[in-house]
């Protein structure tokens, strides 16, 4: 089994800057200022599909690990 990388780095071609997004099965969310906003983002979407009963078990390991 392997993990893919659910970050993505896309610049902003109004600002230069780089803009974070994570990827879900439903699509991308974000954007994000940051790498570390992106992850605290995608902990707080997991955390809340797995109060939602949504979330497999292997996913929040994942998420914690």
């Amino acid at each position: 089994m392997f993990r893919t990388e659910r970050f993505l780095s896309v610049v902003n071609p109004n600002t230069g800057l780089p803009t974070w997004y994570f990827l879900t099965r439903e699509g991308r969310k974000g954007p994000f200022s940051s790498k570390t906003n992106a992850q605290v983002a995608l902990h707080h979407y997991i955390d809340g599909c797995a109060r939602q009963g949504l979330a497999s078990r292997r996913t929040r390991l994942l998420a914690n690990g």
